[in-house]
């Protein structure tokens, strides 16, 4: 019977470390789809689905209950489903039914805030600090970024205007809608606008670097901003905690098996 345990927990390590993999990979994919061209840029939106669909299957499973599943569980998992359904509307609605952009701010800024709580409690589960365990927890701070962006995207199209260039002081989504309405494109829906900006500039408030050739001039933008700003630190700080915690303990029990050894000689 506590071999059999021993196995499970085990396979259980093993899946929780393929999922901190799968999650780091999906993160970089997502990211790097913003340097693409306009057309191609357009799969990070597609990222975002899937980013959404991972967290739910694995964080909403036997990752972060491994004994039973609890009613939480199943919210959750509903919750990464409603969120994936907001960003398809939100997505193909037309821009006149711009307020669309507000159930899933609710949902995708809840689903988010979530999946970082339990990806926090699967690394606190780790015995031993490793690769994939470091790769966990950089995919939680990429995967804050990328929500980030999507959040001041939404923003953007709830309040066009919300974000300005310094330099230019022209709106930061419009230069890519113009260019596709002068080819004869229609601009009616967020599908059709260019956030690469927005994108670029929540990891600046992330990681409170401020270069300032990014201006937020509404009250949401300007809270959301300031969110990002104290969001990363304090990620980075429960991380550290837990990762620092992990290697203490990881120390310690190979000192202790080392004075076992050193004893029994």
């Amino acid at each position: 019977m506590k071999h059999q345990s021993s196995r499970s927990k085990a396979a259980l390590r093993q899946r929780r470390h393929r999922f901190y993999a799968l999650l780091l990979v999906a993160t970089v994919l997502v990211i790097a789809s913003f340097g693409l061209p306009f057309g191609l840029r357009r799969l990070a939106f597609i990222g975002n689905f899937v980013l959404s669909a991972l967290l739910a299957i694995e964080l909403g499973g036997a990752l972060a209950r491994p004994q039973r599943r609890r009613p939480a569980d199943h919210l959750y998992r509903l919750l990464g489903v409603v969120n994936i359904a907001a960003q398809v509307l939100w997505l193909m609605a037309p821009r006149e039914l711009r307020l669309v952009g507000l159930p899933l701010l609710i949902a995708f800024t809840l689903f988010i805030a979530w999946s970082l709580e339990r990806l926090i409690h699967c690394l606190a589960k780790e015995r031993q600090v490793g690769g994939r365990v470091v790769a966990g927890a950089l995919a939680g701070y990429l995967l804050l970024g990328i929500s980030g962006g999507l959040v001041l995207s939404v923003i953007d199209t709830l309040h066009p205007g919300s974000f300005v260039s310094s330099l230019s002081h022209h709106v930061l989504s419009l230069p890519a809608a113009m260019a596709d309405a002068a080819a004869g494109l229609p601009v009616t829906r967020a599908w059709d606008l260019n956030f690469l900006s927005l994108n670029y500039f929540a990891f600046v408030s992330l990681t409170t670097v401020g270069y300032g050739d990014i201006i937020p001039v509404t009250p949401a933008a300007q809270m959301v901003s300031i969110g990002l700003s104290v969001a990363g630190p304090l990620y980075i700080a429960v991380v550290m905690g837990v990762l620092i915690s992990r290697l203490t303990l990881q120390n310690d029990q190979v000192r202790d098996a080392a004075q076992e050894d050193d004893a029994g000689s």
